[in-house]
């Protein structure tokens, strides 16, 4: 299969996948290095695919099925400690935790794609934190960090905003 023909069946395999897939399986499934795959998204993003890469995988970006979401974003402000239970308590309520962003002194708005919507999306994610040893991007902020979150109603928001409140999250 040529580059061109892999590059198709990557978009076909992301348009009819239900989750994230990862750059493993895509690989695994095309018979290619996973390094071969990191250059065909590459390619495909910059001919205009919104190819959205979580820490489950990639995602073809339907901006047509948020239409029937409320998309907010919140200001949050936590120490590292408290990611976790920040997060859980977005997804508990029945949110999607989109993404997280960070203003840089240097670099600007930094944004990090999220795509959590359960506990066990939060868990996998902690995971990975620990897994990797990375810091949070709102360690270099203090703590301070925005989230996109999606909601399927008015009401889905308000109950977010009073548990994170009630928590002292919010900033």
């Amino acid at each position: 299969m040529n580059g061109l023909d892999r590059r198709e069946e990557i978009i076909n395999i992301l348009k009819n996948a239900s989750q994230a897939i990862s750059g493993t399986n895509l690989a695994n499934e095309l018979n290619v290095s996973r390094q071969l795959i990191v250059g065909d998204i590459a390619l495909l993003r910059a001919a205009g695919m919104d190819i959205i890469s979580t820490p489950k995988g990639y995602i073809l970006n339907n901006k047509e099925s948020d239409e029937n979401y409320i998309i907010r974003t919140i200001a949050c402000r936590h120490s590292k400690d408290f990611i976790k239970d920040e997060l859980n308590s977005i997804v508990d309520e029945g949110a999607t935790v989109v993404n997280v962003i960070v203003e840089h002194s240097v670099y600007g708005q930094i944004t990090a794609d999220l795509h959590l919507s359960s506990r066990r999306d939060v868990k996998e994610f902690m995971k990975k934190l620990k897994v990797e040893d990375v810091n949070p991007l709102a360690q270099l902020t203090d703590g301070i960090h925005l989230h996109t979150i999606k909601c399927r109603d008015e009401e889905t928001f308000e109950e977010v905003i009073k548990s994170l409140k009630e928590k002292g999250y919010l900033y």
